[in-house]
Formats: structure tokens, C-alpha cells, sequence
């Protein structure tokens, strides 16, 4: 590879962090094009620009420890008041869909597959379950 080679490649470098994805993509394409002309892979390229002759193929080994394993295990509280409300609707939809719309039973059955705690829903997710509470009260008697 001759001087010339070495720096247009080293000016080009810089214009990999450009702000522009043409400007980038550009320069990946002339370096890309240097490369090839001179019959080296990108790698081989930089480290004949910027004076590394050792390169592999292979990166260096990772030391990383092995990733921590959590094995606290919380049971399940039991369901609140509100929740076991719901999940007797899942138990009994046939009840349920005689005062409920087709949207409010199925968000019955979703929030009481998916949550255990009336804590964990939002203030829009617990006014709705409230409401779907009360439609649902007169059934359940």
C-alpha cells in the first residue's frame, strides 16, 4: 500500500462519525474501495493505516465471571379483594357476559391473568376494573 493510500484512508476514518448517514455510508464504501484495491480485508487496512502489523482474526479471549443467578424466591401473595372479584368472573364468564360489553370481559380476564395485586394496576386500569365490579355485582349475589 502506498503513502497516498495510508492518508486518504486515515482522513476518511474520521468521517465514520459523522452526524450524516450518507457521509458514513460513503466513507465505508471508499474505504471499502481502498481496500479491495489494494487486496486487504478492512482490518488489514486499518492496521497498516495507523501501524499495527499484528491482527487475528479472533478476538482476545473474554475473562467475563459467569452471570449471577438470583434464586430468591417470594411466594405468590394471595389475591386481594378486588382481584379474586375478577378472578371469579374469568371462573364464571357465562354469568359475566349477560352485563358485561365483549371489550369489558375480556379486560376482566386479562387483568386477572395477569395481575395478583390491584396495587400494581394503574388509577385508568383501576377505575374500569371498578366499574366492571359494580355492572358484575348484581349478577354474583
Amino acid at each position: 500500500m502506498d503513502e497516498a493510500d495510508k492518508k486518504l484512508a486515515a482522513k476518511i476514518v474520521g468521517l465514520l462519525t459523522s452526524d450524516h448517514d450518507g457521509e458514513r455510508a460513503a466513507a465505508g464504501a471508499k474505504l471499502t474501495e481502498i481496500a479491495k484495491r489494494n487486496k486487504m480485508s478492512l482490518a488489514e487496512l486499518m492496521a497498516a493505516v495507523y501501524g499495527r502489523h499484528t491482527y487475528t482474526s479472533q478476538p482476545p479471549p473474554r475473562n467475563d465471571p459467569p452471570p449471577r443467578q438470583s434464586y430468591s424466591y417470594k411466594p405468590k401473595p394471595p389475591p386481594t379483594e378486588k382481584m379474586a372479584k375478577l378472578q371469579k368472573i374469568s371462573d364464571r364468564q357465562d354469568m359475566a357476559s349477560r352485563v358485561l360489553s365483549s371489550w369489558e370481559l375480556d379486560f376482566a380476564l386479562d387483568v386477572a391473568g395477569r395481575y395478583d395485586n390491584d396495587g400494581e394496576l394503574s388509577e385508568k386500569q383501576t377505575a374500569i376494573v371498578d366499574k366492571i365490579l359494580r355492572k358484575v355485582e348484581r349478577v354474583f349475589r
